[in-house]
């Protein structure tokens, strides 16, 4: 579990040096509090790059990730490295080989991109990476999450899939690559043969 960077030990602090998750959970310490920010409405600077962060966290956080755990902020840097990686995507047939391709690296989790943000950018090892993020999915609570966000990215069969072929679909729900669907409430309507004047009689008691 995340704490603020301040609060940790020594201790911790080499610990964390020696596991090559202190770096990682520094960054992540940031994004909480510009998450808790961005939640407030509190008025801050962000970049471009931070602005999709906070959506992406807005996003994880609506499907019911936790959010203090390392995993949870190791994945959106997962996403938003897909969005990278999709920047400028118009669905030209040489655009389909670069999906293939970058999905062929999301099912691989030694490829290229898992080692961009895990060891180029934060300095940890992969298999750490990969530990945590699993960590943070399965304490996923399902009943907290949004079902209408849910079914807006993941349609009403989702099918099942691992979390690096569920980045890309993320990726694509961030840019608004893909379809987005909203749940409505059935319209009720009355029955067609009975009159609009009908007076009622009784009262309940």
């Amino acid at each position: 579990m995340l704490k603020r960077n301040e609060e940790y030990s020594q201790n911790e602090q080499f610990l964390m040096f020696l596991q090559g998750t202190s770096f990682a959970t520094y960054l992540a310490n940031q994004d909480i509090e510009k998450y808790a920010k961005f939640k407030a409405g509190e008025k801050q600077e962000l970049s471009d790059n931070d602005s999709r962060s906070m959506n992406i966290l807005s996003m994880l956080e609506g499907l019911g990730y936790p959010m203090d755990e390392l995993g949870t902020y190791l994945y959106k840097w997962v996403i938003a490295e897909v969005c990278d990686s999709l920047e400028g995507v118009t669905g030209k047939r040489t655009d389909m080989d670069r999906c293939r391709d970058l999905l062929a690296q999301l099912n691989d989790g030694f490829s290229q991109i898992y080692r961009n943000v895990a060891v180029e950018y934060l300095e940890m090892g992969l298999k750490s990476f990969h530990l945590y993020i699993q960590q943070a999915i399965e304490k996923i609570d399902f009943e907290k999450a949004d079902s209408n966000l849910s079914y807006q990215i993941f349609g009403a069969n989702p099918t099942e899939q691992n979390y690096g072929l569920q980045a890309f679909q993320l990726a694509t729900y961030t840019l608004g690559l893909c379809a987005k669907k909203e749940v409505h409430p059935p319209v009720v309507k009355k029955l067609s043969n009975i009159p609009n004047d009908i007076k009622l009689k009784a009262s309940i008691k």
